[in-house]
């Protein structure tokens, strides 16, 4: 559901979680929940071949959605450890409330095969652990070349995953 008119879809109150929520098209997904009115759970993935730290790339979109008047709180899980992931939701209901979805950003097409099965494992033990009715999304970003890595493809999906859950919140509250 494409949103057609000069206000964009509204997930005012609902918490949403994005694994590797710091780089690319996950930081782009976090910032438009955020501004569509999402409690957003920006969760830094940190592994061996990442060349920044997580926590603080976390902390500081974080710093930088909260300036903004908006709402994100910065995590951070060791991508080895599935078990980090499947502590996730209880931690963020505990800080803020139930996660109502979690998307996982996988890695790019061309990313070490460990890699990526150290993040499907990752987005396994998530989607386990999520509370009932909570969806649970993965995207691999197509491969881009140059400065913007983020395809038409992706900026698609982005708007698919918005308004997506925007069409679940109001469906949720007619009940």
């Amino acid at each position: 559901m494409l949103q057609t008119g000069s206000s964009p879809p509204r997930l005012d109150g609902l918490i949403v979680l994005v694994v590797d929520a710091t780089t690319g098209i996950g930081r782009e997904l976090a910032t438009r929940l955020s501004a569509a009115g999402a409690i957003v759970a920006v969760v830094g993935a940190g592994h061996p071949d990442r060349g920044d730290d997580a926590a603080t790339n976390a902390a500081f979109l974080c710093k930088a959605l909260n300036d903004a008047g908006l709402l994100a709180l910065p995590y951070r899980i060791d991508i080895r450890d599935p078990a980090e992931a499947a502590r996730l939701p209880g931690q963020i209901a505990a800080d803020a409330a139930p996660v109502n979805a979690a998307v996982v950003v996988l890695p790019a097409p061309d990313a070490p095969g460990e890699l990526l099965r150290a993040f499907r494992a990752v987005s396994a033990a998530l989607a386990a652990a999520l509370p009932p009715g909570a969806r649970h999304i993965e995207r691999t970003p197509a491969a881009a070349a140059g400065p913007d890595t983020t395809t038409a493809g992706d900026r698609g999906w982005l708007r698919s995953v918005v308004d997506g859950l925007a069409a679940d919140a109001a469906r949720a509250t007619s009940r």
